[in-house]
């Protein structure tokens, strides 16, 4: 039985969170969830992603036991009508989506650092191994492994900003679940802990994804201003302006 994640208006027009289905792929076990949910559910899903397992996924795709499902409704507020816009506004909506998309990247690395941290947890307990004296040692070395995951953009300066909204989240997740003592949890609570910080990481990649979406059509439309030459190349270039 597939485990069904539902985020934003898919869990609003569905009434849970999650969910247990049968299917031998994801069509099948998206098929099951409109019958079981309705046409609400049914609207909401045509305009969704759909991950499996944390990754994009084909409606064939094959669906084993305890495979995640999750359907991931786009950030409210659509794209705009960039040939519309002036030059200064495509900058400046493109300038407020990178800012926005560093602080989600932000958050995105501290719920996995701590994602890994719970799992790493889970690793020792099975293992026997005791217990870091030096809470640092252990987070050293979690945090040495290689990730793939990483953004292939180029680095760009960056200004965090602390309280943002996701991070509030975050903290207030991470309170509700124990994870500042984690070592003290149980081994369900710590399976718990995991289970809750990786629904909470499919939430923010989905969110980064749909905002690098944004950030590409907003530079699209500037290469397309100055192919067209309705744009000179230093205005362009010109990140100031």
């Amino acid at each position: 039985m597939a485990q069904l994640l539902l985020f934003a208006s898919a869990r609003e027009a569905a009434g849970r969170s999650r969910d247990t289905i049968a299917g031998a792929t994801v069509a099948d076990v998206l098929a099951a969830a409109k019958r079981r949910f309705g046409p609400s559910f049914e609207t909401v899903l045509s305009s969704s992603t759909v991950w499996l397992n944390g990754q994009e996924c084909e409606p064939h795709s094959p669906v084993a036991e305890s495979d995640e499902v999750a359907v991931l409704p786009p950030v409210s507020g659509g794209s705009q009508e960039l040939s519309g816009m002036t030059l200064e506004e495509v900058r400046a909506r493109r300038g407020s989506l990178q800012s926005e998309e560093d602080a989600v990247s932000f958050v995105r690395r501290v719920v996995q650092g701590r994602l890994d941290l719970a799992r790493d947890e889970i690793r020792r307990r099975a293992s026997g191994e005791s217990p870091q004296r030096d809470v640092t040692d252990g987070i050293t070395r979690v945090f040495a492994t290689e990730r793939g995951s990483g953004s292939t953009r180029p680095p760009r300066d960056t200004e965090v900003v602390a309280d943002h909204q996701l991070l509030r989240e975050l903290e207030s997740l991470c309170d509700s679940i124990g994870f500042g003592g984690l070592r003290e949890l149980d081994d369900a609570e710590v399976d718990a802990c995991v289970q809750r910080l990786a629904d909470f990481e499919l939430v923010v990649s989905a969110r980064r994804k749909e905002l690098f979406t944004q950030i590409d059509a907003l530079s699209a439309e500037l290469v397309r201003r100055y192919r067209t030459s309705t744009a000179s190349v230093d205005t362009l270039l010109d990140e100031s302006r």
